[in-house]
C-alpha cells in the first residue's frame, strides 16, 4: 500500500476562507502589475527581505533572483551584503537553509563584509525577530558541507538558530516582544532551549 495515500487532512472547501483569501489576493495581484512583479514567490521574498533589510539598516535590495538580498554602502564607500533567510513561526525547527551552494557562495560568507539574517515569521507579514551576524566560519562550513555531500545529491545545508547564535556568535533582535518573552518562546522550541537570553536584544538596540 502505498503510504502517501494515508497522508493529510481532508476537509470540506472553506468557501469564507477561500472568498476572503480571493479579496486579498487582488489587491496583492493588482500591486504586482503595477510594480511588473509576476512571480509570486519572487515578490513575497523580496517584500519579507526590504523588511529585514531596513530593520537592520540596509538600504537597497537586490530586485533579482542572484545575488545577495540586499547592500547598503559605508562612509568609505566600500559595500557591506546581507543574505536573508526566511522561517515560519509554525515551523517545526527554525534554521536557515542554503540551497544549491557553489563554491563562489561558500566562499563570500567568508568574507568580512557578508552578513546574513534568519527572520522569523508569524503569517505573511509579521516579524518577531532577526538572528543577525556575520562569522567567516560559516563559509568554511558551507564549502565543506558542499564537498562531502553523498554523490548525486543537491548541495543543500542547514544551520540552526541556536547554532548561528551559540557558534557563530549572533544575536537575536526582537521587534516587539522583549527579551524575556522571546527566551520564554525559545524555551518551548526544539532545538533552541539552549540559547542565552543574553543573546536576544530588542531591534532598537541595533
Amino acid at each position: 500500500m502505498n503510504e502517501l495515500l494515508h497522508k493529510g487532512n481532508f476537509q470540506p472547501i472553506d468557501e469564507n476562507f477561500l472568498t476572503r483569501s480571493l479579496d486579498v489576493f487582488q489587491g496583492v495581484s493588482d500591486i504586482q502589475a503595477e510594480y511588473h512583479k509576476g512571480d509570486t514567490d519572487t515578490f513575497v521574498n523580496e517584500v519579507r527581505d526590504s523588511i529585514a533589510a531596513k530593520y537592520l539598516n540596509f538600504t537597497h535590495i537586490n530586485i533579482e533572483k542572484h545575488g545577495f538580498d540586499a547592500r547598503r554602502t559605508l562612509p568609505d564607500g566600500a559595500f557591506e551584503f546581507l543574505e536573508v533567510k526566511s522561517a515560519s513561526f509554525d515551523s517545526e525547527t527554525w534554521s536557515a537553509t542554503f540551497n544549491d551552494t557553489n563554491q563562489e557562495k561558500a566562499d563570500s560568507f567568508k568574507e568580512s563584509n557578508v552578513y546574513l539574517c534568519l527572520s522569523l515569521w508569524r503569517y505573511a507579514s509579521e516579524p518577531i525577530f532577526f538572528a543577525f551576524g556575520k562569522n567567516p566560519n560559516i563559509g568554511y562550513f558551507l564549502e565543506d558541507k558542499m564537498l562531502h555531500r553523498p554523490a548525486g545529491t543537491r548541495s543543500t545545508q542547514t544551520i540552526s538558530l541556536q547554532n548561528l547564535v551559540n557558534e557563530y556568535g549572533f544575536l537575536i533582535y526582537s521587534i516587539h516582544k522583549n527579551p524575556a518573552q522571546i527566551y520564554q518562546i525559545l524555551q518551548m522550541k526544539n532545538n533552541c532551549k539552549k540559547i542565552p537570553l543574553d543573546a536576544i536584544r530588542m531591534i532598537s538596540d541595533l
